[in-house]
């Protein structure tokens, strides 16, 4: 093991305890510094691992990040679509082999379900898209952050189950 791979997965472990922070937090611009915090870590994890599709996934996670943390009440598409472009040309530079491309696919999903800000899509979505980065992290051979990936299956998987709870709970005292 190098020395690059190991501050790599020690980067991926601190992402990872506060990815898994975020989902657990209530208010939203909380849940969104807690990750923009996470994304810069992981950014740093897959530079180590010189995981290109990735890293550069990441910068646009913080910057969209940021962007919705700023974001004012109005729903604005054009930055929306703005991201989404960026996206898709990040598939277009970074393409090596058809797993290169679900960081990107994930991330795409991702930033679509939490523009507008509905907690259970995003849950939801942060679930589904796990799949992509656990397949990803098994490709280039993140150990942390396949083990992290899993329990963020996990997590999410409870987050979206407490959520019903509390729905259901509201519902009953009404």
């Amino acid at each position: 093991m190098t020395t690059y791979y190991i501050i790599s997965q020690i980067l991926a472990l601190l992402s990872f305890l506060l990815s898994l922070l975020a989902y657990h937090r209530e208010k939203k611009k909380d849940i969104m510094v807690t990750m923009v915090i996470s994304n810069v870590l992981n950014l740093l994890h897959y530079v180590f691992l010189q995981a290109t599709s990735w890293y550069i996934t990441k910068i646009l996670a913080i910057l969209r990040d940021s962007v919705i943390i700023k974001k004012d009440r109005k729903k604005s598409y054009a930055l929306l679509i703005i991201f989404i472009i960026a996206y898709v040309i990040t598939w277009v530079l970074t393409y090596e082999n058809i797993y290169s491309l679900l960081p990107l696919l994930a991330a795409t999903i991702y930033i679509i379900s939490i523009w507008n800000w509905d907690e259970l899509l995003v849950k939801k979505s942060a679930f589904f898209c796990y799949f992509f980065w656990l397949v990803y992290n098994i490709c280039i051979w993140s150990v942390v952050a396949v083990i992290s990936t899993v329990i963020s299956i996990i997590s999410s998987y409870f987050a979206i189950k407490r959520y019903y709870k509390k729905l259901k709970k509201l519902k009953g005292n009404k």
